[in-house]
């Protein structure tokens, strides 16, 4: 009943938009009404794709398949990407391609970190089908092949700088609450927990995106993964070189022995005191960070007032080859004034 409904409402999408189409490609005379007539059919396809997406029925899985999901990423057998076939062949290829290149480990651990349930071919597809969309739409709306390949490429980049930064926070939410994770793992040592029981015990009562982490690390361990293995899988994951340090602790002492609950103690007062150390550090330099930030922005500020007080004064720049090379160069000098004063206040602790 529900693909039904979605076949029918497709199908008045597509009638609807037919006599645009059709009006438009009857008094065509050039490549604007051109591209009118690819936007309106792309966008007619894009919403009938989109209803039958959201009113499409899924493929039941067996319950073999089931607990195995529940046990990893299910993500290959569930979303768009699982119900049609040509998503799955293109994000096949993508993933090739992207492994040709060597670029599917930092994808994929991107996607990890940011908690993103998308394999790295599934993530490349789905950006470069958004970035299609924007090109339509902005070539159709600007009537220009130019804005559309700039947008584009905007959202292109704009989808990589989205799931660095996501990652970006996780990781360092997940430094901020390193020192409390492991004074719950030293009380719960002391209180008599074994190491399996303390690292469960973070599992279900530390904050994301620790409990996540640990909870997947519990998962593992129940699978007959080794403790040390899978904590230092959540090392690799969240690009915490304190975690390895402690991981690597950790096997130490499991190995010759001693009090792992004073030692966990011990490195969660340390990581607090370095932790105080670069919040110090952090406030001292925040007038240079304020003036870097300020310079840089301060050209392309200027750039956008003339452009909308007084567009005619910047055409000299905008129309002549010298103009367009000193704009490129001023360009160049001006990111290498931003990674200049970004190093300079930056402060390694």
């Amino acid at each position: 009943m529900r693909r039904l409904a979605a076949l029918a409402l497709g199908t008045s999408v597509l009638l609807v938009a037919a006599p645009a189409a059709a009006q438009s490609s009857a008094g065509a005379s050039g490549p604007s009404d051109m591209l009118l007539l690819m936007a309106a059919v792309g966008a007619a396809v894009a919403v009938f794709l989109l209803i039958i997406i959201l009113l499409g029925k899924t493929r039941s899985s067996s319950g073999v398949q089931q607990r195995l999901g529940s046990l990893g990423n299910a993500s290959a057998s569930k979303g768009v990407f699982g119900r049609f076939a040509f998503l799955r062949r293109a994000a096949r290829s993508a993933e090739s391609a992207a492994a040709q290149r060597g670029a599917t480990n930092m994808i994929e651990s991107a996607l990890e970190q940011a908690n993103i349930p998308l394999k790295p071919g599934e993530a490349i597809i789905t950006a470069i089908l958004v970035a299609l969309l924007a090109f339509i739409l902005l070539s159709a709306i600007t009537r220009s092949f130019i804005w559309g390949v700039i947008g584009a490429t905007l959202v292109l980049v704009g989808s990589l700088v989205f799931v660095n930064q996501v990652a970006a926070r996780t990781r360092k939410r997940f430094e901020t609450q390193l020192p409390d994770t492991l004074n719950l793992l030293a009380t719960s040592l002391r209180a008599g927990y074994s190491l399996l029981q303390a690292v469960e015990a973070v599992g279900q009562e530390a904050p994301e995106p620790t409990r996540r982490e640990f909870g997947r690390a519990m998962a593992e361990i129940r699978l007959g993964r080794p403790i040390n293995d899978a904590l230092s899988d959540i090392a690799e994951r969240m690009d915490s070189q304190d975690f390895e340090w402690t991981v690597m602790a950790i096997g130490i002492q499991r190995e010759v022995g001693g009090n792992l609950a004073e030692v966990l103690q011990t490195t969660s007062e340390t990581m607090v005191q370095r932790n105080r150390l670069r919040r110090e550090m952090k406030a001292l330099t925040a007038e240079g960070r304020i003036s870097a930030y300020v310079l840089a922005a301060l050209p392309l500020l200027l750039f956008g007032a003339i452009t909308v007080i007084n567009p005619d004064y910047l055409k000299p720049m905008l129309e002549n080859t010298i103009g367009l090379v000193v704009m490129g160069a001023g360009i160049v000098f001006i990111g290498i004034g931003i990674y200049w004063m970004s190093r300079i206040v930056k402060v390694d602790a």
